[in-house]
């Protein structure tokens, strides 16, 4: 958190008023959804740095937050705006349960170096795209696709991605009028559910025995 801070700082000063480097948030509807976030007193008390804004510039000052509640809408809801929640656990492979106590999440940004750590995030864990040392570096990658799973998106987009995404893949299939086999219509009768469930199958031998009178089941 101390390293934060300072990088903070560094990055883009430490006064609200002349924050540089930073962008304000996109408009005054989502100001107030990011400000009413840390309205809530339990994550209030949370704060441990920043948490000024600014609504003429619209600008809300990087902030940190500490173990907020995981039940607050901080913690359940996209955020979109410049707070970051922190919550601490025992170990780093705790993390894993967190992830999957939550619904699936956009990206997940791991920092670590243990290959056999980054394995089971990769199986034990679902997201839409997965990052080990960096962060948003895979979303300017044009070559890997981009897009979330379960409650955090549906398709993935660019390049070839984006058109295979906004495209409707048309199956078509064609067949002659003959022959034609009779077990699919009805009336249906032992044999001939029974020479479907073979067919479906692919149990080419069973069908022999079956035609020859001799598999009843």
């Amino acid at each position: 958190i101390e390293l934060l801070k300072k990088t903070i700082k560094r990055f883009y000063g430490e006064n609200i008023k002349s924050l540089k480097n930073i962008s304000r948030i996109v408009n005054k509807h989502q100001f107030q959804r990011l400000v009413n976030l840390l309205k809530d007193p339990n994550v209030a008390d949370s704060v441990v740095y920043g948490g000024s804004v600014d609504e003429e510039k619209l600008v809300i000052e990087p902030t940190i937050l500490l173990d907020p509640p995981l039940d607050s809408e901080i913690m359940s809801e996209e955020i979109f705006g410049p707070l970051l929640p922190i919550i601490t656990l025992k170990n780093v492979e705790e993390s894993i349960d967190f992830i999957n106590s939550k619904s699936n999440p956009l990206v997940i940004y791991a920092f670590t170096e243990d290959e056999t750590f980054k394995k089971r995030i990769l199986s034990e864990t679902s997201s839409g795209t997965v990052t080990f040392n960096d962060s948003m570096v895979q979303f300017v990658c044009d070559s890997l696709p981009f897009g979330g799973v379960g409650q955090s998106g549906f398709g993935r987009y660019h390049g070839k991605y984006s058109f295979d995404t906004f495209s409707h893949e048309k199956s078509i299939l064609h067949r002659g009028f003959y022959p034609e086999i009779e077990p699919r219509y009805p009336p249906w009768t032992h044999f001939k559910l029974l020479f479907i469930k073979l067919a479906y199958q692919f149990d080419y031998f069973g069908l022999i025995l079956l035609f020859l009178g001799f598999k009843r089941s």
